[in-house]
C-alpha cells in the first residue's frame, strides 16, 4: 500500500497539471495572474517539500550546529560562549 507522502505528491503533480492547462486556456488577464499565484504557491509547497526528504540530515545539522546543548556528543575542545 502506497503511504500518504506518495498521495500527496500525486494529488500536487496532478494539481500543477491541471492549473497549466487552465492557464494555457485563459484569456482574462485577472484570471490568469490568480491562477499563476496558486500555481507558483502549489509549486514553493512541493519544492520545499522535496528539499526536506532530499536534505533531512545537512538540515538538521544545520539548525542544530548552533545549539551546543543539542550536541549529543561533547567536545573537550574550548567552549563557545
Amino acid at each position: 500500500m502506497a503511504s500518504l507522502d506518495t498521495y500527496l505528491r500525486i494529488i500536487g503533480i496532478e494539481l500543477l497539471a491541471i492549473l497549466s492547462i487552465i492557464l494555457l486556456l485563459l484569456d482574462n488577464r485577472s484570471h490568469k495572474r490568480a491562477l499563476s499565484t496558486v500555481f507558483l504557491v502549489v509549486m514553493g509547497f512541493m519544492l520545499a517539500h522535496f528539499a526536506t526528504h532530499l536534505l533531512p540530515g545537512k538540515i538538521a545539522a544545520f539548525i542544530y550546529s548552533s545549539h551546543h546543548e543539542y550536541r549529543s556528543v561533547k567536545t573537550s575542545g574550548l567552549d563557545r560562549t
